[in-house]
C-alpha cells in the first residue's frame, strides 16, 4: 500500500469501523483520502460507530480523527470536513481531555476490530422479523430525485455539471439516454440544483458567464439550443449533427458552436447567425474574438470576420488548460502549481503562486473575469476546487458551491 492508502484505510477505520474498507475505496491518492471525509459526512450514506466513538455525532468524529489523530489544525479541519472552523471549535474536546482521547484514537488504530458480518443488512432484516413476528419490515425509502430545470428559473446558474454514479453521491435519474446513470444537472447561485434532462449526456453543455443562459444540444428538438433560465425564451442554433463544441463569450453576447470546418456565432440578442470557415478547434474567446487552435500548442485570436487578429507564437503545451486575456494580449497557462503569464512571443511576464489549499492540485484554467483575474480549477481537500485569482499578487477567493467531479464536466456560469 502507499502512504496515502495507509493513512486512508487507517482514518477510515476510526470514522467507520466495520463499514471502513468500503468507506476507503479507491484509495492510494491525496484526492481520495480528503473526498472520503466528505463522503463519511454525507447524510445519505450509513456507516457503522467504531467502538472508541459511540455516543458521539458523526461530525464529532470526523474532527476528533481528524484532529488529534491526522494531525490537521483548526482551519484545515474545516475545509477538510466542510464546516466552519466556529463549528469545528464547538465540536471539538476540552484540552484537558485531549491527550486521553488521543491514546484511545492510537489504540483503537492499532488494534484489529472484530470481522465484519457478510450480509450486514441481511442478517439485520432476519432479526427485525425474528423479533416482530409477521409484522412487514419496511426498506428504507430511497431520496426523492432532484426537481428539473423549470422554465424560468428566478436565479442565475453558477455551474452546469455532466454527473456519474461514481463520481457524485446521488444517482440522478432517470436521463434520456442509453447510460441512466450520467447526464447534466445545473446549480443555481443559491446552491440549488436541478436536473437538465433534455441536454444529450454525452454533448457539452455551457453557462453562459453572467449565469443566465443555458447552451445545450437538445434531445426533444434534436439541435443546439440557448435557453434563457431567467425568461424561458429559447433560441435554436442551426446545428449539422451533434457533436459540437459551444463557448459564451466573456459578455455573454455571443455563442460560439464549432460544426465541421466551420465556427457558427449566434447573438443571442438578435439571433443573427454569423458562419465562419476557419477547419480549426475552437477554444474559446478572448473578449470578443475567438480563440482556436491550429496545432498542438498553436493558437489564433480571430475576428468575428475570420481575419486573423493574432497568432501567438508561445509554445504552451496543452490548449485545453490556458487561457487568452480579454484584450488578446497574455496567455494564462497552468505549469507545475503555478500559473504563467506569457506574452504573444512566448516570453514569460510573470510567475504567480496562487493562494489555494497545500493540497490543492492546479490542473486547468477556465476563463479570464474581466482584466484582472482568471478563474482556476484546483480541487483537493478544500471546501472549493475553484478559485478567481488576481493575476497580479495570486490571492484566491473560492468559488461558492464548487462541485467535486473531473474538471472536464463542470462548465462555469456565474462567478
Amino acid at each position: 500500500m502507499t502512504g496515502w492508502a495507509e493513512r486512508q484505510a487507517r482514518a477510515a477505520s476510526l470514522l467507520a469501523g466495520r463499514s471502513a474498507a468500503r468507506l476507503a475505496r479507491g484509495s492510494g491518492t491525496p484526492a481520495s483520502y480528503f473526498r472520503m471525509f466528505r463522503r463519511f459526512l454525507s447524510p445519505l450514506r450509513l456507516w457503522d460507530a467504531p467502538a472508541w466513538g459511540r455516543g458521539l455525532s458523526r461530525r464529532q468524529r470526523a474532527i476528533l480523527v481528524a484532529t488529534l489523530h491526522e494531525g490537521w489544525d483548526e482551519e484545515d479541519t474545516a475545509e477538510l470536513c466542510g464546516l466552519s472552523q466556529a463549528k469545528v471549535r464547538a465540536l471539538a474536546v476540552p484540552q484537558e481531555e485531549r491527550a486521553a482521547l488521543a491514546a484511545r484514537l492510537r489504540e483503537a488504530a492499532t488494534t484489529p476490530g472484530p470481522a465484519p458480518a457478510r450480509f450486514p443488512k441481511l442478517v439485520a432484516c432476519l432479526c427485525l422479523l425474528g423479533a416482530a413476528g409477521s409484522a412487514a419490515v419496511v426498506p428504507l425509502a430511497s431520496p426523492a430525485p432532484l426537481p428539473i430545470l423549470p422554465a424560468v428559473a428566478a436565479e442565475p446558474i453558477r455551474y452546469g455539471m455532466r454527473v456519474r454514479e461514481e463520481l457524485f453521491p446521488e444517482r440522478i435519474e432517470p436521463f434520456a439516454s442509453a447510460d441512466p446513470s450520467e447526464g447534466w444537472l445545473v446549480v443555481g447561485t443559491s446552491g440549488r440544483r436541478w436536473r437538465l434532462p433534455d441536454a444529450l449526456p454525452q454533448t457539452d453543455v455551457q453557462v453562459s458567464p453572467d449565469g443566465r443562459k443555458l447552451a445545450y444540444y437538445s434531445l426533444a428538438r434534436m439541435q443546439v439550443v440557448i435557453q434563457d433560465v431567467m425568461t424561458g425564451a429559447i433560441i435554436p442554433v442551426p446545428t449539422a449533427f451533434y457533436k459540437a463544441a459551444l463557448a459564451f463569450s466573456a459578455d455573454s453576447r455571443y455563442l460560439a458552436m464549432e460544426q465541421g470546418d466551420d465556427v457558427v456565432v449566434t447573438d443571442v440578442r438578435s439571433g443573427v447567425v454569423t458562419r465562419i470557415r476557419v477547419d480549426e478547434l475552437l477554444l474559446g474567446w478572448a473578449g470578443d474574438h475567438l480563440v482556436v487552435s491550429y496545432s498542438y500548442d498553436g493558437i489564433k485570436v480571430l475576428a468575428l470576420d475570420g481575419s486573423v487578429i493574432a497568432k501567438p507564437r508561445a509554445e504552451v503545451g496543452s490548449q485545453w488548460e490556458l487561457a487568452v486575456s480579454p484584450d488578446g494580449k497574455e496567455i494564462a497557462v497552468p505549469s507545475r502549481g503555478r500559473v504563467m503569464i506569457l506574452d504573444h512571443d512566448g516570453k514569460v511576464l510573470r510567475e504567480v503562486d496562487p493562494d489555494v489549499p497545500p493540497t490543492a492540485e492546479l490542473r486547468r484554467i477556465y476563463r479570464w473575469v474581466g482584466s484582472g483575474e482568471v478563474l482556476l480549477y484546483a480541487p483537493g481537500y478544500g471546501s472549493a476546487t475553484v478559485y478567481l485569482m488576481d493575476v497580479l499578487t495570486g490571492a484566491t477567493r473560492p468559488v461558492a458551491h464548487a462541485p467535486q467531479v473531473a474538471g472536464h464536466d463542470i462548465t462555469i456560469g456565474a462567478v
